[in-house]
Parts: structure tokens; C-alpha cells; sequence
């Protein structure tokens, strides 16, 4: 009995030792990558990711987002403004702003809200290609078809002369176009 359990015991040591021996080989083995190898594919992915990053930027997308959202948020101010007011707000485009007015009838600017791109000496302008508005450099307006365009004190859109008008589209451009439509009747800008 002593002796087979004695035979079990050697033949489980060799059994460990050449499975012991198998493992540590797998992890001893003089096969894989030298560092410099590593390092130089490192450098050469960064290099392909910064020409890929700079031949597809999203940030004139993002400049041109966020030229459209202001331009079309300050058209509904001057909506709310002929609102709150009662009398006939508007804004008036040209080809690198616009300027709201409190009262166009009369020629009394808006107060600026405190942002530095729209506030000029107190006034509500905007000028894309000022210092101030240098986050929107290089951004353009095409007019819409009633300039300016105005709102009566129900925040419905009109002419200069108070005629209702029909749907005004604002074209903001840059390395791309976006469209703010100012709806008739409603004065729903939309973009």
C-alpha cells in the first residue's frame, strides 16, 4: 500500500514539475515587441491621427452652429422685445450683422443684453468681423427679402411699414450654409 501510494506521489511531482516547467517557458520566451518598436508605432499613429484631425475639422461646423443659433436666438429678442414693449421692434441685416432696434419707428436701439459680441456702447449690435465678435470672424449674412425685419407688439413679423409679411429666410454662411426662417403670421423662427 505504501509503495503505490509512494509511486502517486513521485508520479504527481513529475506531472507538477513538467506542467510547471510548460507554463514558465510560455512566459520566458524571447518573442514579442522591443520597446523602440512599440515607440515608433506609437509616433507613427499620432502622426496619422493629427493629419486626420486637421483634414476633417468639425470646427467650422461648430462656428457656423453657433453663429445660426445666435443669430436666430437674437431674432426671437427682438420679437420678445416688440412684445414687452408694445411697440414695433426689429432687426436690421447687413452683410457682416445686424443691429436690433427697441422702437423702429422712432430709431431707438435695443439695450444690449451684456454680451460683449452684441453690445456695442450700450446698444444692441452685432458685427461679425468686430473684436469683439471674434469667435464669429469670418461669418456672413445673406438679407432676407423684407429688411428689416420687424414685429408688431403681438410678436407677428412685418415690414418697416407694419404690413404683414410673408416667410423671411436668413441665410448664415460660413464654409457652409444654414437657413433661419422667420414664419409669417406666428413669427416662429426656426432653423
Amino acid at each position: 500500500m505504501k509503495v503505490s501510494g509512494v509511486r502517486c506521489q513521485v508520479s504527481g511531482f513529475r506531472l507538477f514539475k513538467k506542467l510547471f516547467t510548460i507554463h514558465y517557458s510560455l512566459f520566458t520566451a524571447k518573442t514579442g515587441f522591443t520597446l523602440m518598436e512599440t515607440i515608433m508605432v506609437m509616433v507613427i499613429a499620432v502622426i496619422l491621427a493629427a493629419v486626420v484631425a486637421v483634414r476633417w475639422s468639425p470646427f467650422d461646423t461648430i462656428k457656423l452652429n453657433s453663429a445660426t443659433r445666435k443669430v436666430a436666438a437674437d431674432i426671437r429678442y427682438a420679437q420678445k422685445v416688440a412684445i414687452s414693449t408694445q411697440t414695433r421692434a426689429a432687426i436690421l441685416f447687413n452683410a457682416n450683422g445686424y443691429d436690433i432696434y427697441q422702437n423702429y419707428a422712432s430709431v431707438i436701439p435695443a439695450p444690449s443684453p451684456g454680451d460683449p459680441c452684441s453690445d456695442s456702447g450700450g446698444n444692441f449690435q452685432v458685427a461679425f468681423n468686430a473684436g469683439r465678435c471674434s469667435n464669429y470672424s469670418g461669418v456672413t449674412i445673406t438679407l432676407p427679402a423684407a429688411n428689416p425685419i420687424a414685429f408688431n407688439t403681438l410678436g407677428t413679423p412685418v415690414d418697416s411699414g407694419g404690413t404683414a409679411i410673408a416667410n423671411q429666410t436668413v441665410t448664415v454662411t460660413y464654409n457652409g450654409t444654414q437657413q433661419i426662417t422667420v414664419e409669417a403670421g406666428t413669427g416662429r423662427v426656426s432653423y
